[in-house]
């Protein structure tokens, strides 16, 4: 897989900035690597779809099956976490990088976004993943959401605000 250097992973909260191949293969050989994909869903009024979980405002996204493309499975976690239809899928974002502990094995998951668009509809929080809401948020305020969120979402939505 290529990255594009310097990359950030977060770390037990904190940023461990990578700058080559041998900086990214010495600190992943530590984890357990786990590829997740997801979605920035915008409507027709650039509303941003938001999911709630476990306490924190996050976007929606979730681990990608054995044999299945990026783009297909970060399809497939909106729809399924959201509830959400007729989504068409654009170009991919930046990817984000975190670790976490599961039943004591260190993970690291990549997560490969994709900018999406779907018109405004009724959404359904998959309540079984532990999404309590799925909700459309005016683009103004998603980083204040984003203040009960992770790190490496808060960069991502940085990055992107920059960039648009």
């Amino acid at each position: 897989m290529n990255h594009n250097y310097p990359l950030t992973v977060f770390h037990e909260n904190s940023p461990v900035v990578l700058r080559d191949e041998q900086e990214w293969s010495r600190f992943a050989q530590n984890f357990r690597i786990i590829h997740a994909a997801g979605g920035i869903v915008s409507d027709e009024n650039d509303e941003i779809l938001m999911i709630f979980r476990y306490g924190c405002w996050d976007f929606p996204k979730g681990k990608v099956e054995a044999g299945e493309e990026w783009p297909t499975a970060a399809l497939r976690e909106v729809e399924e976490e959201t509830g959400l239809h007729d989504i068409s899928l654009h170009e991919p974002l930046p990817n984000t990088y975190h670790t976490y502990t599961l039943h004591g094995a260190p993970i690291l998951k990549i997560t490969h976004w994709y900018e999406m668009h779907a018109p405004q509809q009724s959404l359904t929080p998959q309540t079984e993943e532990g999404i309590s809401q799925a909700v459309w948020v005016p683009r103004t305020e998603v980083a204040d959401h984003l203040k009960e969120s992770y790190l490496s979402l808060k960069e991502l939505w940085e990055e992107l605000a920059v960039s648009s």
